[in-house]
């Protein structure tokens, strides 16, 4: 039984091992008296996706190789953003290619302009991606009529029309960001495997059981809960300081650091529910990686340029977005625990089953991310 676990394991793995991917574009704009300039971040690794900017195939993009492909990527872009005033569309040009680096990765930076023929409602369309990678999501920050909005773009909301002002921009501005904080928990696997990892074995008893003189079968339902508030409260905690931190530049690590030790807390805690190490230390295991994953969680916001009257609400914003996503969670899979441990048998293949499978992902992406850094 168990080699058969393990076979499944090894062959659902590689499917799934994108980990903590994101694909995010950052859209600067200000609209002034019918004007439009500002600039747009698209991912290097977007736009080999989707106008294959690698010409000779070696897994590295270059500048020339961009340069060459500025004509197709100029067309691709801007078929791809459009926005419109009083029905009538304001067509955009781009400047002079830049590239720049940023948390998550080398951008195109894409100075825009352009100009609306009339004054009226501003509308803004967005399907940059939409048709290769359904997760992508553009961020939008505009200065239009004397208001800062924030938008989110995604394939479910592809348009944003820009008629609130005053408290009802605002609020729309906050709800971007929660939404936008509970997206990047939930397409986070890395994060979500290493909640779960500290779950399961107090769920299923097994860290409990490690304590001197208390059987698993003594642990009442009130101390395993106490236990898994703990453990929540605690990376809750953790990630909100550095996510906090890091945004402001307080504290900036390599991305690339970041991302390998996130993928270590992924196999360490995963080789915890086969093989107990913590030993009733799971919520001081949570804090202490917590801290990593808090500059993991950064990513969206160190990348986009926030008006400072916006910037400390949109990272409180996005910070409860990512507690009510990682609440989902928890309220999701406790209960599944919960059914799985009415027997032994079910208790044991789960502990199994999720050691071998979160210590596979935790390995496969430590190798993953930390060999580039090794080798550079």
């Amino acid at each position: 039984m168990i080699k058969r676990i393990l076979l499944a394991a090894l062959l659902i793995w590689p499917a799934l091992a994108s980990g903590h991917s994101l694909s995010d574009s950052f859209i600067d704009l200000s609209v002034e008296n019918q004007q439009v300039s500002g600039h747009w971040l698209i991912a290097v690794r977007d736009l080999e996706l989707a106008v294959g900017v690698d010409q000779n195939m070696d897994r590295q993009v270059t500048w020339g190789e961009i340069l060459q492909q500025r004509d197709a990527i100029n067309e691709y872009a801007l078929a791809r953003l459009q926005l419109t005033m009083a029905g009538a569309e304001c067509p955009l040009q781009t400047g002079e290619f830049q590239l720049e680096q940023r948390n998550s990765g080398v951008f195109l930076y894409l100075p825009l302009s352009g100009s609306c023929s009339s004054p009226g409602e501003l509308a803004i369309d967005y399907n940059l991606l939409f048709d290769i990678d359904a997760s992508h999501r553009g961020i939008l920050n505009i200065a239009y009529n004397s208001e800062s909005y924030l938008r989110l773009f995604s394939p479910s909301e592809p348009t944003h029309q820009l008629e609130q002002t005053g408290s009802a921009a605002a609020l729309a501005n906050l709800w971007t960001f929660l939404i936008e904080g509970v997206w990047h928990i939930w397409i986070g696997l890395d994060h979500i495997l290493f909640l779960c990892a500290l779950i399961i074995p107090i769920m299923l008893g097994r860290s409990r059981a490690e304590r001197p003189g208390e059987p698993s079968a003594a642990a009442s339902s009130s101390a395993i809960f106490v236990d898994i508030f703990k453990v929540v409260t605690a990376f809750t905690v953790a990630h909100s300081i550095t996510l906090i931190l890091a945004t402001l530049q307080i504290v900036v690590l390599p991305a690339r650091l970041v991302e390998s030790v996130i993928a270590l807390s992924v196999a360490v805690t995963g080789l915890n529910i086969i093989f107990p190490i913590f030993r009733g230390r799971s919520w001081q295991i949570a804090f202490g990686f917590g801290l990593i994953h808090g500059f993991g969680f950064a990513g969206v916001l160190g990348d986009l340029a926030l008006p400072t009257h916006l910037f400390i609400s949109s990272l409180l914003s996005f910070n409860v977005g990512v507690e009510i996503g990682q609440l989902v969670i928890v309220a999701v899979l406790v209960p599944v625990l919960w059914l799985l441990d009415k027997t032994a048998l079910t208790r044991r293949l789960t502990l199994i089953a999720s050691g071998i499978v979160i210590t596979g992902f935790g390995l496969l992406w430590l190798v993953e991310r930390s060999l580039p850094m090794l080798l550079s």
